[in-house]
């Protein structure tokens, strides 16, 4: 990945950094219990452009984000996450006697039932204000709220829920706290998922009714997490969705007067905003010195294309390889900024790593039908552990007629492909990207095959001809490839009917060559259409009938072979038991489709999100997408448990499940 050099440089001695802010500095490059400095990527303090923090002792390959520090900069929290966000726990490492302390979990926070993130220390020191899903009341259900602890000598006081008229029935992130005691904060309404900020000032000891801030602040499609300067001149958001962003989510700066007059927001530029994703949390040091941010720009050499398990697998286990972590470089740009400079737009060049040496992992050479796994039952299982689920998110399985080819998806690291492994001679290869993702500029996703094998029809974010192609998944198009040879054919969008300027995604073949897919309607809702083949292409798409098509939202279909039933995703449903449950709609001897039925506990629940669903080419085995996370026996989380967690399947990220077909009879009778 590359970044846009920063024009101005300002070395820490000239530029009145105080001496505290910097001794904790340099501290930083000296690991416990060695004295020596250590190589970090960019040098030995920020300033030349964004910078991964602390590589192997803050950063260290587990999703990292959210840094608050004491005014003394004695103390650093951060925050540390499996890649599902199955758990969350907020860190702390402590500058003892000259040397930072390794982190470890914050004595408040590890409960393995909640997540603990966004921790933020009031600008005197005396109080920590932090995001938790930990019940209200001990015993109750999970909450969404901010929390709030007092310094008590050299540790916090027990944490208690912020109240009301802060926290409500509705979600709550990211507090920021000034000088006089305002929190600001952000606020997603439950309905629509759009996140605003809102500020409540401190009145005689008592929070007032939150303020929603205005349009300056709340700029774009949906905003959210943003930090505010103590003094309450500046702000800076997480915004989606504005015609500037360079990515789907980027930094602006808003400007606030002591009228209590905003303007903005201005773009913090290509330097920070480099089209990244995982761009959630900002910070500014205490003395203003030095911007933290969260990104998910890869560190060190390009990534190899295309690209093999092994090497998924090693850069999942270490920092600055996709996953989102903590960068930080000189704040002086945004003092540019609000003056009304233009933000560094310089030549590109490339970001430095550090090596990492190599992991030792390798492919295990399965051997024998679906990876050499035992058949499972009517319990659902993970589908392959350490060979396909990972710990990686993964999801839409497939699998070739003949049983000895398998496709499934990968999101993460910054990367949205398609892998593939066959059986040869009874061994499997090793996955690598599917030769039909030419292009690694652009994501290819949820693959489906043609009876025969020989096409593949797939989701790209790419512009069809006659589009403009848009940022993000701005384009999502339902591309084909052809297998000649063993080489496939470069992808094409599908003709018109089946591509319009609306949404498409998710096909699904019956063995008739109909196509099934998701189509978005103008309101961005997806629901299900089927277009039969006619000669050169398809005729006029249909969307199928309400029986199938429930919910607000319903999508990403799988159609079984002889069309005799269809099992969709459905969010917005009465009934249904979490976010997106699993539906299935049978064919009856007519051949009309019968009203959906929820495929119940076994599929879904209340942390459980569907994704896709597939059947096996014999029959036998239903597959499906699910995110689960595995049971942790102890009472307490550590970053060694974090870190374990983290490297393998059930960590809250998508993994593959498989189950008996036969659990499906009930539901298609």
């Amino acid at each position: 990945m590359n970044f846009k050099k920063l024009l101005v440089n300002y070395p820490s001695c000239k530029s009145g950094m105080p001496v505290t802010i910097f001794i904790f500095i340099l501290a930083l490059f000296v690991p416990v219990g060695t004295g020596q400095a250590a190589d970090f990527p960019g040098g030995m303090k920020p300033g030349d452009g964004p910078v991964l923090f602390a590589p192997g002792i803050v950063n260290t390959g587990l999703l990292t984000r959210d840094i608050a520090m004491t005014p003394d900069g004695r103390e650093i929290y951060f925050c540390q996450a499996t890649s599902g966000y199955g758990q969350a726990a907020i860190l702390v490492t402590r500058l003892v006697a000259g040397k930072w302390t390794e982190p470890e979990v914050a004595e408040f926070s590890g409960h393995p039932g909640w997540a603990d993130l966004e921790p933020c220390i009031s600008p005197d020191g005396q109080q920590f204000f932090f995001y938790s899903s930990r019940p209200v009341i001990p015993g109750g259900e999970p909450a969404q709220d901010l929390w709030v602890m007092d310094r008590v000598g050299d540790s916090w006081s027990e944490p208690r829920n912020l109240g009301a008229p802060i926290n409500s029935d509705a979600p709550e992130f990211f507090p920021s706290v000034t000088n006089e005691g305002t929190v600001y904060f952000c606020r997603a309404d439950p309905q629509t998922r759009v996140h605003s900020l809102y500020r409540s000032s401190l009145v005689n000891g008592q929070y007032q009714e939150p303020e929603l801030l205005p349009a300056e602040a709340n700029a774009g499609r949906n905003r959210f997490n943003a930090w505010m300067a103590p003094d309450e001149s500046r702000m800076i958001i997480p915004v989606v969705g504005h015609p500037e962003n360079h990515g789907g989510v980027d930094y602006w700066l808003a400007l606030r007067d002591d009228n209590d007059s905003w303007s903005g927001p201005f773009n913090l530029g290509p330097l920070v905003n480099d089209g990244s994703r995982g761009t959630w949390s900002p910070y500014v040091s205490p003395d203003g010195s030095t911007f933290f941010f969260m990104s998910s720009r890869t560190v060190g050499a390009a990534v190899p294309w295309p690209e093999s398990w092994t090497g998924l697998q090693q850069r999942h286990d270490r920092p600055g390889s996709g996953r989102s972590g903590i960068f930080w470089m000189e704040a002086a740009f945004l003092d540019d900024l609000a003056v009304g400079n233009e933000p560094a737009n310089t030549e590109l060049v490339p970001v430095v790593g550090q090596p990492f040496p190599d992991s030792g992992i390798n492919w295990p050479d399965p051997r024998g039908p679906y990876l050499g796994q035992d058949p499972v039952g009517s319990t659902p299982e993970i589908f392959a552990p350490g060979l396909i689920s990972t710990g990686l998110f993964e999801r839409d399985i497939i699998f070739s007629d003949d049983g000895n080819t398998i496709y499934y998806g990968i999101m993460d690291l910054g990367l949205v492909t398609v892998m593939v492994t066959r059986q040869v001679a009874g061994s499997w290869t090793q996955p690598v990207v599917a030769g039909f993702h030419v292009d690694n500029e652009f994501a290819c996703f949820e693959p489906a095959l043609s009876p025969d094998g020989q096409t593949v029809f797939f989701l790209a974010n790419q512009a069809a001809p006659g589009q403009t192609q848009g940022r993000g998944w701005a384009n999502q198009n339902i591309f084909t490839s052809t297998c000649k040879n063993g080489l496939w054919s470069p992808p094409q969008a599908a003709a018109a009917p089946i591509t319009t300027e609306a949404a498409e995604y998710f096909p699904s073949l019956a063995a008739d060559g109909t196509l099934y897919f998701s189509r978005e309607d103008s309101t961005g809702h997806p629901f299900l259409w089927s277009a039969e083949p006619v000669a050169g292409g398809y005729d006029e798409p249909q969307r199928l009938p309400e029986a199938v098509n429930i919910g607000s939202s319903c999508y990403n279909a799988f159609v079984a072979r002889d069309e005799s039933f269809i099992i969709a995703c459905v969010s917005g449903h009465e009934a249904n038991l979490g976010p997106a449950d699993y539906w299935l709609s049978a064919r009856d001897s007519l051949g009309r489709w019968q009203p959906a039925r929820n495929l119940g506990e076994l599929f879904n629940g209340p942390e459980r999100r569907a994704s896709s669903a597939f059947l096996s080419p014999d029959g036998q085995f239903l597959f499906f997408s699910s995110a689960r996370v595995s049971e942790f026996k102890g009472d307490r989380l550590t970053r060694g448990d974090l870190q374990q967690m983290h490297a393998g399947p059930g960590n809250g990220a998508s993994d593959i499940w498989w189950v008996s077909a036969e659990v499906l009879d009930r539901f298609r009778e």
